[in-house]
């Protein structure tokens, strides 16, 4: 396989008749800090592969519950670009290998109403979950800036066609027998508003991309 990826990279740089250029990039935005390795064998074309990583904690309030929620975002990119001017404008198209997901973990602090029932903290115990994406491969398309200079700014504004995130919630209530039955479909009627609640949203089947980067060539 990557013979063949090698041979199919110098045929190209034969074809194009140009002085390839291989990069190295540090990017950060809204799919994280990262680097990233890029080849542009021609004045009109480049390639780049890269991956990015942040995580951080937050609160946030869903359907009346607050929830600590800690974002984790983990991706990967394949990207071609086309540079129809020959510089440092181009379009982008390719792949994201999407892993991005965030943990909750309910702040029970008080009563808190799951379906349409209220509940003590003793009662729910714990509540916890994840929202995730259930395609790990997800098409790319954007635009963006970066040249052939030794050492060259770089910009990126693009889409991710990520589809709708996933919601799950367990419940770790010590409730037995019937109480604990209703807690668990209570528990899922609460998931089900949430994740209606996002698709209700249809902006959310989209991951913006705005990122800045610096990159030195060889």
């Amino acid at each position: 396989m990557l013979k063949r990826y090698a041979v199919a990279v110098a045929g190209l740089m034969i074809a194009t008749g140009a002085h390839a250029q291989v990069g190295i990039s540090v990017r950060a935005g809204t799919l994280g800090v990262g680097g990233e390795l890029s080849l542009r064998p021609s004045r009109y074309l480049g390639l780049r592969a890269g991956g990015n990583y942040f995580s951080t904690t937050r609160s946030a309030t869903i359907e009346g519950i607050a929830y600590q929620i800690t974002p984790k975002l983990q991706n990967g990119t394949a990207i071609v670009d086309l540079h129809p001017f020959g510089g440092s404008f181009h379009l982008s198209g390719g792949m994201v290998w999407n892993s991005n997901q965030g943990a909750v973990q309910a702040e029970l602090t008080g009563p808190i109403t799951i379906g349409p029932q209220v509940y003590q903290p003793a009662e729910v115990g714990e509540l916890q979950g994840t929202v995730k994406y259930n395609d790990r491969y997800a098409p790319y398309a954007g635009l963006g800036f970066g040249g052939r200079g030794r050492v060259s700014f770089l910009f990126d504004l693009g889409v991710v066609f990520s589809g709708f995130p996933q919601v799950s919630l367990t419940g770790g209530s010590s409730l037995t027998g019937t109480a604990k039955t209703v807690f668990d479909q209570n528990v899922q009627q609460e998931v089900a508003e949430i994740q209606a609640e996002i698709e209700s949203r249809r902006y959310f089947k989209y991951t913006p991309v705005v990122s800045f980067g610096l990159r030195v060539g060889f």
